[in-house]
């Protein structure tokens, strides 16, 4: 009897079997890279060089150093809420023709995500020593001297620390536990798998890929930097400066389609834009992102009075999250009377809830990429402005905020691309 015909094994197929995919972290191409900072304006970033051309690429991560060295004459400052990250402005990765994985005014944007979403590990766990609100756990350590120093995150800085240290995970994808594959009008194509959704193949195409930021001057209010004026005046001297790493977590180039991790039509991004809500007591925030919204979170800001302020979420009387003919996915609406009644509180219990850790200040957080059992992460519960429109955030408050007033309105998401 003949031999039957070998049929070549599909696209992706043997993509994670131990033996075949060989992963790495290492450097990428920007080391010790180092850039003087100014006492009055944003410096760009410039001696960053482009990402290597080779390999597939799940996330990079960028270890920052900020040197934060001067001294006062008349002036006086205060840590802004948003220190050290705000560091950052205009922060972004763009992808050679495609579109922009990282996309976000403030880099505390970008470290919100990261608290929502790490590349790797729980939030909870990834809060501590990526965000610095604690060093890294020291229970279960019958001696003080066994654990090791914090080399990841400054914890509890004030406006005197120095250096700071902390990392920025700037990510190509995104591990889902249970992905569903859809069409770009929503067909559901595969039973769902657990799968990288977009890792980024960066030879293809010869790309340059170069990330990009401002860095913030010191004199600022409390959004545009790590440090707001409370009281003018001159600073006398300041050679602050900050140095960052990158590294490159993926894993080495196949040449057999097999073993390369599978491709599909959707692209995973974070982006965050600012909305004007000053003097308003009711707010609406179209999504006009095209795709599955995985998160959405609203981060309130008010600069009427320097250095500025986060707005409490507990002058929030409505919230909602609205779609098709004004239907509520989320409505978080409250009503005089006890806490518990106040709009927040169903919000701030289901984002603790399901990462085990607070929001920040002013910030109001819809995760719904994570399930309500187990904790896995999926597209199921996605909200898909492709196939439902008028999709918008409702906010309304119990006093308008000052007219200079903003939201930064920030959405992950999948996002359709059509494979050429």
């Amino acid at each position: 009897m003949p031999n039957s015909p070998q049929t070549a094994a599909a696209p992706g197929s043997m993509y994670g079997v131990p033996g075949i995919t060989q992963r790495f972290e290492q450097p990428d191409t920007t080391q010790d890279s180092v850039t003087a900072l100014s006492s009055s304006a944003f410096v760009p970033w410039n001696n960053v060089f482009p990402l290597q051309k080779t390999d597939v690429i799940h996330w990079w991560e960028l270890a920052v150093t900020w040197t934060n060295v001067y001294t006062l004459g008349t002036e006086v400052v205060a840590l802004s809420p948003y220190a050290p990250y705000n560091l950052f402005q205009n922060f972004s990765l763009q992808m050679q023709g495609q579109y922009k994985p990282l996309d976000v005014l403030s880099g505390f944007d970008a470290a919100l995500f990261q608290m929502i979403r790490p590349m790797r590990g729980s939030a909870q766990m990834a809060t501590q020593p990526i965000m610095g609100t604690n060093a890294p756990p020291t229970t279960g350590y019958a001696n003080a001297a066994t654990p090791q120093a914090n080399l990841v995150a400054t914890p509890n800085m004030s406006v005197a620390t120095t250096p700071v240290t902390w990392i920025f995970e700037v990510p190509g994808c995104l591990w889902f536990d249970q992905y569903w594959d859809l069409a770009e009008d929503g067909t559901v194509l595969a039973a769902p798998i657990s799968a990288y959704v977009s890792p980024q193949y960066m030879g293809g195409g010869e790309r340059i890929v170069t990330p990009r930021s401002q860095f913030s001057a010191f004199s600022t209010s409390y959004d545009l930097g790590p440090q707001g004026i409370t009281t003018s005046g001159t600073v006398t001297a300041f050679t602050s400066s900050v140095l960052i790493d990158i590294r490159r977590v993926g894993v080495y180039a196949s040449t057999n389609p097999a073993e390369m991790p599978p491709v599909f039509n959707w692209q995973y991004q974070r982006r965050a834009r600012q909305v004007p809500i000053g003097a308003q007591s009711k707010i609406d925030m179209p999504i006009t992102d095209y795709g599955q919204i995985l998160c959405i979170f609203v981060r309130m800001f008010d600069p009427t009075t320097p250095p500025g302020s986060a707005i409490s979420i507990t002058n929030v009387s409505k919230a909602q999250i609205l779609y098709g003919s004004n239907l509520p996915r989320f409505d978080e609406t409250g009503s005089a009377g006890t806490v518990l009644n106040a709009t927040p509180y169903a919000m701030q219990k289901r984002f603790f809830d399901q990462h085990g850790f607070l929001p920040p200040v002013g910030t109001l957080i819809w995760d719904l990429a994570v399930t309500d059992t187990g904790g896995y992460i999926t597209n199921a519960k996605a909200l898909n402005t492709l196939t439902n429109a008028n999709v918008k955030v409702h906010i309304e408050f119990v006093a308008a905020p000052g007219a200079a007033a903003y939201a930064s309105l920030g959405l992950e998401s999948l996002v359709f691309v059509s494979n050429q």
